[in-house]
């Protein structure tokens, strides 16, 4: 919508000035003008459209910060093989791997709640017990490591 009342804007302002001046390139500037504006929006909504496809974790999302308030959670040992992701940049949703020890059995409903609170809506937790070994091949518990998870960058 903006770009067509910018557009008619500029031709007007366009058409005005050469109506009064024998400026004859403005209309070719003008409209060059205009189609770098649209141009330039477009690639700004491209961006968007991209990071969504490509699963990017959303902005604002900080996966550092949500590993370390999901392992003050009571009885979360160790997480791995998180991922969060936007199906429409306003819904985020995220995958995680627990590691816990069954000393929390509401660990589930705790670590949604944690999660609501950095605007992730919508989460699947897949619960492990301390010594489980994942079956997922991607998925290698390092403890010592600091590398605890694959998230996608």
């Amino acid at each position: 919508m903006l770009e067509d009342v910018l557009g008619w804007i500029v031709v007007l302002i366009g058409a005005i000035i050469m109506r009064f001046t024998d400026i004859k390139i403005i209309d070719p500037i003008l409209s060059i003008l205009v189609a770098l504006f649209i141009f330039i929006n477009a690639l700004k909504n491209l961006k968007v459209i991209i990071d969504l496809f490509l699963e990017k974790t959303p902005k604002g999302i900080k996966i550092d910060e949500i590993k370390q308030h999901i392992l003050n959670i009571k009885g979360v040992k160790d997480i791995h093989h998180i991922h969060v992701w936007s199906l429409d940049g306003y819904n985020n949703y995220a995958t995680i791997h627990i590691v816990e020890d069954g000393k929390n059995k509401d660990i589930k409903k705790i670590v949604k709640e944690k999660l609501k609170e950095h605007n992730i809506t919508h989460t699947t937790i897949e619960l492990e017990k301390v010594g489980e070994e994942c079956l997922e091949k991607m998925c290698e518990v390092n403890l010592d490591n600091k590398n605890i998870s694959h998230h996608h960058h």
